[in-house]
Formats: structure tokens, C-alpha cells, sequence
């Protein structure tokens, strides 16, 4: 089995460990040989990572703690705490900040790694607790709290997502009725004034056809039987197809 590369080089972790580990730590755990005990944790994600990076808390089986970050002992996973907590404060932000589905969703896509990390890191903290006693305790009710606060904010981001689309949704159907509306009014014009536009144009056309010299009431009688064929054509427009139900 090939040497984890991950573990600090200095460490010498019984082999029962280095065997559970592979050649990568894997998920976020604890695994406790012979008295020693081994918190794996993720770090923060980052956008399209596909490797999460490992950090490691090892007590050897003299009960002094070693970590893999800055620090010596357990200060290190306050510092691994207070990072994520930072990231929180920004994804807020980011929350307080989006107006828009596009802003929702770009949010969506960071807290979706980061909540699923914490619930784990959380998870694997209460196995630390149950294992190496009270001194987890703070971190894993920081960890806790830390993972029902990403939930919340993912929860309201998906939320003002679907809101979001249902409102821009509401518009667009607002503007597709307004859209018909208006062609429909734009139809009963054209039915209204269609038969003596129709007229018009063949009367107006340059050939001879005996009105030329009519008297004024002939004028009057042909726009007043196109208004009555415009009505008609109204009413085509306007009249409701019948339905026919079945008994």
C-alpha cells in the first residue's frame, strides 16, 4: 500500500493508523490505535476542487496533542474553526448582498461544499468528544453551531432562489397579458375598420367606375354600410367558439 503523502513527515503514527489511511486521509473521521488517536479534517473547499485537503490532529500515546496546521497542540483547530467562520460572515454577506436567481445561485454553488464539510467536521468532532473527552467539547459545539448557521443560510438561499424565479415568472406571464391584450385590442380595430379600408382602396384605384360624379349621399351611404360590415366583423372577432360537452 502506497505512504500517505498527507501526514507530516515527522509523525510516527503506529502502522494500524498509516493502514486506515491509505494513500489519501478519505473522509473526515477519527481513528483512535494502541492509544493513539488521529482527527482527520477537511479544509475548506475551494471552487471547482476536486481533491479536499486533509488536516490532521494526532495525540501520540503519551496524551501530547501534534497538528499537521499552525500552532502547536489543539491551538491549531481553534484557528481551523475560526477560518470557516470567517467564511460564514462572508457568505452572509454574499446573502444580504443578492437580489437576483443569478446572484442566489452562484451563492447556492459555494455553500453546498461548505455545508456538506461542516456537517461532517462536526460529526467527526462528537466521535473526537466521545473519544478523547472533554477537551473537544468547545470545539464541537463551535462546530455544531457553525453547521446549523451554514444550513439556515443555504435554506433562505434556496428559498430567495425560488422566489426569485417565481417572481420573474409572474412577470413574464404579467407582459404575455399585456402582450395579448393588446393584440386583441390591435385585432378589433383592424376587423372594425378592415371593410372600409378595403372600399377605400378599390374606389381609389385609377380606373373608371361611374361614382366619380355621385352625389354627396352615395359617399355617405358606402361608409355607412362598411361601418355596419365592420361591426359584423367585430363581432366574428369578438364571439366565443362553442364548446361542446359530452353527456
Amino acid at each position: 500500500m502506497a505512504q500517505n503523502i498527507e501526514i507530516p513527515p515527522g509523525w510516527k503514527l503506529p502502522k494500524e493508523i498509516v493502514r486506515r489511511l491509505g494513500s489519501r486521509a478519505g473522509k473526515q473521521r477519527v481513528i483512535a490505535e494502541r492509544g493513539h488517536i488521529l482527527l482527520v479534517l477537511h479544509k475548506p473547499p475551494l471552487k471547482n476542487e476536486s481533491h479536499r485537503k486533509s488536516v490532521f490532529f494526532w495525540r501520540n500515546a503519551e496524551g501530547v496533542w501534534g497538528s499537521s496546521e499552525r500552532g502547536a497542540g489543539l491551538t491549531g483547530l481553534d484557528e481551523y474553526l475560526d477560518n470557516y467562520e470567517r467564511i460564514e460572515d462572508a457568505l452572509d454577506e454574499a446573502y444580504e448582498k443578492a437580489v437576483n436567481a443569478r446572484d442566489f445561485f452562484d451563492l447556492l454553488e459555494q455553500l453546498a461544499p461548505v455545508q456538506r464539510s461542516v456537517q461532517n467536521m462536526s460529526k467527526a468532532l462528537q466521535a473526537a468528544r466521545e473519544v478523547a473527552g472533554e477537551v473537544f467539547i468547545d470545539s464541537r459545539d463551535k462546530a455544531e453551531e457553525l453547521s446549523r448557521n451554514i444550513e439556515l443560510l443555504y435554506i433562505d438561499s434556496k428559498n430567495g432562489l425560488d422566489y426569485a424565479m417565481a417572481k420573474r415568472a409572474e412577470e413574464q406571464a404579467e407582459m404575455q397579458k399585456k402582450a395579448l391584450t393588446a393584440g386583441h385590442r390591435l385585432n378589433i380595430i383592424m376587423a372594425l375598420f378592415l371593410p372600409i379600408t378595403a372600399v377605400a382602396s378599390l374606389l381609389g384605384m385609377n380606373i373608371p367606375h361611374g361614382l366619380e360624379k355621385s352625389e354627396s349621399w352615395v359617399f355617405f351611404a358606402i361608409l355607412g354600410v362598411c361601418g355596419l360590415l365592420g361591426v359584423f366583423m367585430r363581432f366574428l372577432v369578438l364571439k366565443k367558439p362553442k364548446v361542446d360537452v359530452d353527456v
